[in-house]
C-alpha cells in the first residue's frame, strides 16, 4: 500500500495533487476531515481560522501528532494491495512522524510531498478559487499564512518545519500547464520511490 503524505501553504496546489492521484485510483483523504467533524460537533461554523484554531486545540489536548494518528488508524494497509491514499493537509512535523511511522510499521510504503509557490500568486488563485472559508483580504491572508507557517504555539501549525522534511518538493511558481506537467513527473518519481 502506498501513502502519500502532501504538504503545502494555503493555495499552493495541494489540491491538484490530490486530485490528479485521485484519478489514478487513490482515496484521498485529508488531516482537516478530523478538524471539521470537531467543528460541527461544537456547532462551529468553518472558516480558515475556525479549523487553525480548533486543529491547535486538538493538538495542544492530544498531542500535536494526533490529527495523522486518528487518520492513519483509518487505512487498510496491505488489506487490499490496490488501495493506496493520499493524505492532504500535513502542517506539523508530528504527524509526518505519526503517519512515516504508522504506514512504515504496519508494511506501507510511505512518501511526503511539498507544494510551494509565492505569496502572491498563492492569494490570487484563493481570490479566485471561492472557497468557503478562505479570506479575500490580504492582509488576513498574510497573518493567516504565519499562523500557518509557524505558528507560535510549538503544537500549532508547523508548515514552514514540514517543508523542510519532504521526499519531493514541487514548484508551482508557474502556469497550470507547467504545474500539471511537474506532477506527471511526480507520479513517475513515485512510481519509483514506491515500488
Amino acid at each position: 500500500t502506498r501513502v502519500i503524505g502532501v504538504s503545502g501553504l494555503n493555495a499552493s496546489g495541494k489540491t491538484s495533487v490530490c486530485e490528479f492521484f485521485r484519478g489514478r485510483g487513490y482515496l484521498v483523504l485529508s488531516l482537516s476531515d478530523t478538524i471539521r467533524r470537531e467543528l460541527k460537533a461544537r456547532g462551529t461554523p468553518e472558516s480558515r481560522q475556525a479549523l487553525i484554531d480548533a486543529g491547535n486545540d486538538m493538538r495542544n489536548a492530544h498531542g500535536p501528532g494526533i490529527l495523522a494518528q486518528r487518520t492513519v488508524h483509518t487505512l487498510h494497509i496491505n488489506e487490499d494491495p490496490l488501495q493506496h491514499y493520499v493524505i492532504d493537509s500535513v502542517r506539523h512535523p508530528s504527524e509526518v512522524e505519526a503517519l512515516r511511522d504508522g504506514v512504515t510499521s504496519r508494511g506501507g510504503r510511505f512518501c511526503l510531498v511539498g507544494v510551494t509557490a509565492p505569496s502572491e500568486q498563492r492569494y490570487e488563485r484563493l481570490k479566485s478559487r471561492g472557497r468557503i472559508g478562505d479570506s479575500v483580504d490580504l492582509s488576513e491572508f498574510m497573518k493567516v499564512e504565519q499562523q500557518e507557517s509557524a505558528h507560535s504555539d510549538p503544537n500549532g501549525q508547523q508548515v514552514g518545519k514540514v517543508l523542510h522534511m519532504v521526499d519531493i518538493l514541487l514548484d508551482n511558481s508557474h502556469d497550470q500547464d507547467t504545474f500539471e506537467k511537474k506532477i506527471h513527473e511526480l507520479a513517475k518519481q513515485l512510481d519509483e520511490r514506491l515500488a
